[in-house]
């Protein structure tokens, strides 16, 4: 089988690339030139922000497209059209943002999509996404699978999660929890993620123009995501509390570039039987063993301090002059 990855250099794509080398599969990844590719895969530069870069694929056939980096749904668009006829199933890497904030859980793909939550901008390219490529396997050119991802964690990351908790505990630094870090979230390992996505190509035609979550079945509170990685580490979390609205900024301008926490206040607890039900497939990796494996991974790297951002440095001095209030109060 030939499998063309879009976005395969980094994080879940390298973990999807080595997947599929090791089920013996032909690789070929497309990126815009900027990381080395893995041994025995081919690599093919593709800034697909340039206008027509993607025709370097014209005339050419592969089994399977993986796409993990069409961020607008222009991308897409211009993908869908060029594989039309050339490949047999196009497997589009989507997102449980897609979902309108639920008040029942866990949320199922049959859930409303769309607004309100604090990434609309791109829920919403990925909602288009996951139509225009639904409309192509209507007219006939591949069927195509979406696969709607809640945060995913392992080594790699590129995102400043796992890491963000760590380093804090490991400085005896305090952790900001909004409300109390009651807001619930959804995880996979990027791992599963990747044996999730061979079962997907395996699966029969019964996959197609379904959208899938992939997510464990457990879902944790940020309070428990911290107290999770506080058992790890072996240290006692320096939790603070502050009120949402004491953090100087709308959550719809959550910011994965400046943090007070890294996760948005928003519930993202979604259930993934449908996956089950229609390849067998169910995640190994609980939260802890993921927490458990990135840490051994993170902790020799050298550089472990906390990253510094200035909306966290904001919040936290808002915090200590409402507590110094209070105290002169008293």
């Amino acid at each position: 089988m030939k499998v063309l990855v879009f976005g395969g250099t980094r994080f879940m794509g390298r973990y999807v690339a080595q997947a599929l080398l090791d089920a013996g599969w032909e690789v070929t990844v497309a990126n815009r030139g900027t990381r080395s590719a893995m041994p025995a895969v081919e690599s093919v530069c593709c800034d697909r922000s340039v206008p027509g870069a993607i025709d370097v694929f014209r005339g050419r056939k592969f089994d399977a497209v993986i796409d993990f980096s069409a961020y607008p749904s222009s991308w897409v668009a211009q993908a869908g059209a060029l594989f039309a006829g050339n490949i047999s199933r196009y497997i589009f890497i989507s997102s449980s943002a897609v979902y309108s904030e639920s008040q029942r859980f866990p949320v199922t793909e049959d859930f409303p999509l769309g607004p309100p939550h604090p990434h609309q901008q791109y829920a919403a390219e990925k909602i288009r996404s996951e139509r225009l490529l639904v409309g192509f396997s209507q007219q006939g050119a591949f069927q195509t699978v979406s696969c709607r991802l809640p945060f995913v964690l392992g080594p790699e990351n590129y995102e400043d999660r796992e890491s963000f908790a760590f380093s804090r505990l490991l400085a005896g630094a305090p952790i900001l929890l909004t409300n109390g870090g009651n807001a619930i979230h959804s995880f996979v390992y990027a791992g599963d993620v990747a044996q999730a996505l061979i079962a997907l190509l395996q699966a029969d035609d019964k996959v197609d123009r379904q959208a899938f979550n992939i997510a464990i079945a457990q879902a944790t509170t940020s309070r428990g995501f911290i107290e999770a990685c506080a058992t790890v580490a072996g240290k006692e979390p320096m939790l603070r509390s502050i009120p949402l609205g004491d953090l100087g900024f709308d959550q719809q301008d959550f910011d994965l570039k400046n943090l007070t926490f890294p996760f948005p206040h928003f519930n993202f607890y979604v259930g993934s039987d449908k996956l089950r039900k229609f390849t067998g497939f169910e995640p190994r990796f609980s939260l802890p063993q993921m927490l458990q494996v990135y840490y051994d991974w993170w902790i020799g790297r050298g550089d472990l301090r906390p990253a510094a951002y200035a909306r966290e440095q904001a919040a936290l001095r808002r915090l200590e002059a409402s507590y110094n209030r209070s105290f002169g109060a008293s």
